[in-house]
């Protein structure tokens, strides 16, 4: 993650970072892809490669520690084929991982991103990983709106509109809504009021944002994956949030019989 890179005025306010990581190692066993090892340097660097490699593989990387236990953490696959870049949250005191793994060379335009979500275990010395538990899927958050104040003069605002999409609206310098865009996005309940989320800026400008949502502390943090004019990069997303407003429109996703 890269704090200076194209996008970091929406990191602005994403608080300090953590070393929490420094000097562990530990593997993080996906579901449905390849589990990922890790042997973190410091507070900067970390060496990853999936199972069964030789090699590893030097990132730069930042992370956050939103609650308790609860990392939230990123950083680019240097040689993947499709440029990928993985945003993870790891709760380390449940034993449980959720990553969204951001990737290129999808159908669309060619620098427009796309996600996979992946969800799996967290293996490390001196802590007995889950067998069949797992961070969910929620609707909790759909009907929403959350202000989200990335830096001085610039504030957007979140509307979780349906349980598969997010809205979004930049506010202008006179502080009034701007035009609203709305892309893909999914929610993962990572605990008690504690969110990790993604959008898609589709068809806009092909970021893929991640930000894991902490409402006790109305603070969020997170990784913005794009490819633009300056190549590929991941920087940090950081927001003080406020609840602006709620609609009642869960009955509508609600499962019928």
């Amino acid at each position: 993650v890269v704090p200076n890179g194209p996008g970091a005025q929406m990191g602005a306010n994403r608080g300090p970072s953590t070393n929490w990581l420094a000097g562990k190692s530990f593997t993080l066993r996906y579901d449905t892809a390849p589990a990922m090892e890790y042997r973190v340097d410091d507070a900067e660097n970390l060496n990853w490669r999936k199972e069964g490699d030789s090699g590893w593989t030097k990132a730069r990387y930042q992370a956050w520690e939103s609650a308790p236990g609860v990392i939230l953490f990123g950083h680019l696959l240097d040689g993947a084929p499709n440029h990928d870049g993985h945003s993870i949250v790891a709760d380390f005191h449940q034993g449980l991982v959720t990553c969204f793994n951001g990737y290129l060379n999808t159908p669309y335009f060619a620098n427009e991103a796309g996600v996979k979500i992946v969800f799996g275990v967290i293996e490390m010395e001196g802590l007995i990983p889950p067998k069949y538990n797992r961070h969910q899927f929620t609707d909790e958050m759909v009907g929403r709106a959350v202000s989200q104040n990335y830096a001085p003069g610039l504030t957007s605002m979140h509307l979780y509109t349906t349980p598969h999409s997010l809205s979004w609206i930049i506010f202008t310098d006179a502080d009034a809504g701007g035009l609203e865009w709305s892309g893909p996005a999914a929610y993962v309940k990572i605990r008690d009021g504690l969110f990790f989320m993604y959008w898609l800026e589709e068809a806009c400008n092909g970021t893929l944002g991640t930000i894991l949502v902490n409402l006790h502390t109305m603070r969020d943090v997170g990784v913005g994956y794009s490819c633009g004019t300056n190549g590929l990069s991941m920087s940090a997303v950081g927001a003080h949030e406020r609840l602006t407003g709620r609609f009642d429109i869960t009955r509508f996703y609600q499962v019928k019989s």
